[in-house]
């Protein structure tokens, strides 16, 4: 989502930065220079200081006649000199007569004579050239020489302050993109649970809201991964388990079957007892099937409104058989009643197939399994209590069994609990009235 306007965007922000810079930097030039020309005024006009320099210039002249022999008449050679200096004016003047005059250079007084003025704003001073005496008239700009040098200082300064004025606007904005660069390296090393800094309202910030957008995109993506992963661990653990537990009816019954085969009544109870369990590892396998085709969550097949007796009464009664066969004792108080409930009912055995292997495991053979039904207000429950078995104490459980039966009862819109005491285990289901 766009959260700049044009007001606030980088392109109108440094604009206006570089209006305020300039007129910082020009208020800085004039300050500079007004400075600049109060101090010039007061020491560069002052005679003191023109009369030092005026002696400094002309014994620089003095040196010069003498050692390249000027005349007074040398208007190259003279030109030569004031060219050097570039802050002077001469004029030399002879018996009244104008023998040389910078302003003037090609002039030729020879031919041309002028007669010599005096000029007020400057001083004359006696002076030997190498054909005689002569009258030197020297006037130096000494005020303009240094009024340059004060126009480069103070443009130079007025640059600096600008230079520096719109670093300094421009520091935050720099240090939020080393941020973000920083913070992309994190990513880019594979840390996604450090968030984007999302700041200000320009074009940087709806970069920095995209970057940390994809980077929620890529942990959620991860995450998802990451429960599917452990999706299909669980499922693989918890299939395992339920192939497990129809194996090992399919054992007892082929027990039952060598040692009362001879019964017929008996031997064909026990293969429909034997088919029905080859069928439920059948429909086992074909959710594990779907499962990998779906790469989804196994669920619970189609609940449907019947009787607490039609949906869980066959997988009760083959519980109570199992642990009949194998010297438990069970005892059923089970008062059945009209009222439906949603029960999917190849879940149902499978949550009662795997309390069947729990018994099998932990429960004490020499204490009675009880079996009772349960009224609620909105579920009707089924309990199953035992007591424990004195060497299952320090046994160890893997918990899948319960945690399969516990989800496959959520899946169908019910639930299971679970109590343990010192010497007694109960498990109730509870299926939801339609």
């Amino acid at each position: 989502m766009k959260l700049w306007s044009r007001r606030s965007s980088i392109r109108a922000r440094l604009g206006r930065l570089l209006v305020f810079a300039a007129l910082v930097a020009g208020l800085c030039y004039l300050g500079l220079d007004l400075v600049g020309r109060s101090l010039m005024d007061r020491y560069l006009t002052s005679e003191e200081f023109v009369q030092r320099q005026d002696l400094r210039y002309l014994d620089s002249l003095r040196d010069y006649i003498e050692e390249e022999s000027v005349t007074a008449w040398d208007a190259d050679k003279l030109t030569q000199w004031v060219y050097q200096q570039n802050v002077v004016s001469i004029q030399v003047v002879r018996d009244g007569m104008v023998t040389y005059d910078s302003f003037y250079p090609e002039a030729d007084f020879i031919t041309y004579p002028s007669m010599g003025q005096y000029y007020e704003w400057g001083d004359y001073h006696d002076m030997t050239f190498a054909d005689g005496p002569a009258t030197v008239w020297l006037y130096g700009y000494y005020y303009y020489q240094y009024d340059v040098r004060l126009l480069v200082i103070s443009l130079a300064g007025a640059f600096l302050v600008f230079l520096g004025v719109v670093m300094a606007g421009l520091r935050g904005t720099i240090n939020y993109i080393r941020q973000l660069s920083q913070e992309i390296g994190v990513l880019e090393g594979g840390t996604l649970d450090v968030p984007i800094t999302v700041r200000g309202r320009d074009e940087l910030t709806d970069l920095a809201q995209g970057l940390d957008a994809m980077r929620s995109s890529f942990l959620e993506q991860t995450r998802r991964e990451r429960q599917l992963v452990q999706a299909n661990q669980r499922m693989i653990t918890e299939m395992s388990h339920d192939l497990r537990t129809p194996l090992t009816a399919i054992l007892l019954y082929v027990e039952l079957l060598r040692r009362n085969g001879g019964d017929p009544d008996k031997r064909e109870e026990y293969l429909d007892r034997l088919e029905g369990k080859v069928e439920q590892m059948r429909s086992l396998a074909d959710h594990l099937f779907r499962y990998a085709l779906s790469s989804g969550e196994t669920s619970a097949g189609h609940t449907e409104a019947v009787t607490l007796e039609a949906g869980v009464g066959d997988a009760l009664s083959e519980l109570a058989a199992c642990l009949t066969q194998r010297g438990f004792q069970v005892e059923a108080d089970l008062p059945w009643d009209d009222r439906q409930v949603a029960v999917d009912c190849e879940g149902a055995a499978r949550v009662l197939d795997n309390l069947t292997s729990n018994l099998l495991k932990y429960a004490d053979p020499h204490a009675p399994v009880t079996i009772s039904l349960l009224e609620g207000k909105d579920r009707a429950g089924i309990r199953i209590a035992n007591a424990l078995r004195p060497s299952a104490d320090g046994a160890e459980s893997s918990g899948v069994g319960l945690a399969s039966a516990s989800r496959v009862m959520e899946q169908m819109g019910g639930r299971l609990d679970r109590e343990e005491t010192d010497d007694g285990f109960q498990v109730t289901l509870f299926f939801r009235y339609v």
